[in-house]
């Protein structure tokens, strides 16, 4: 199999996102908890994982527009449609999901915007992991044959 190595390192870096994308989530869960009093943490505890949060959304936003260019580089810009209009429709809901709840937190919609666009964000990562997998069988066999 010989294959251009970042080819290997779109798939790779993709599943690095994956792994900080539950991260993320396991954070904000944990602030949202304990901004609910269900954690049992103080204030300075609360902030501190807000904060953490907070860096790490903005991380995968951005490790993902890198892992998408990364893909549009390995491919030569050959669209694969599920896997490269999911991956433009991941950046376009993490963006809208990150302003949303930096720029509009104190009103009462951002919260439920927030979490619902972080449960789409959940799905098409679901469809990339799948379409991904798929890439990779295919151009392994491609390689081979």
């Amino acid at each position: 199999m010989n294959l251009n190595w970042i080819i290997l390192l779109h798939p790779l870096s993709g599943l690095v996102v994956v792994g900080l994308a539950i991260i993320v989530a396991t954070y904000g869960w944990r602030y949202r908890n304990a901004r609910l009093g269900k954690s049992g943490l103080d204030v300075m505890q609360t902030f501190s994982l807000q904060k953490i949060h907070k860096y790490l959304g903005i991380s995968l936003l951005s490790l993902t527009v890198i892992v998408w260019l990364l893909e549009v580089f390995a491919f030569k810009l050959v669209i694969v449609a599920t896997h490269a209009y999911s991956a433009i429709a991941l950046i376009i809901l993490l963006s809208t999901t990150a302003t949303i709840i930096l720029r509009f937190r104190r009103r009462r919609w951002a919260t439920p915007v927030h979490l619902t666009l972080n449960g789409l964000i959940v799905l098409l990562l679901m469809v990339q992991l799948l379409s991904g997998l798929g890439l990779i069988i295919y151009l392994t066999e491609k390689h081979t044959s």
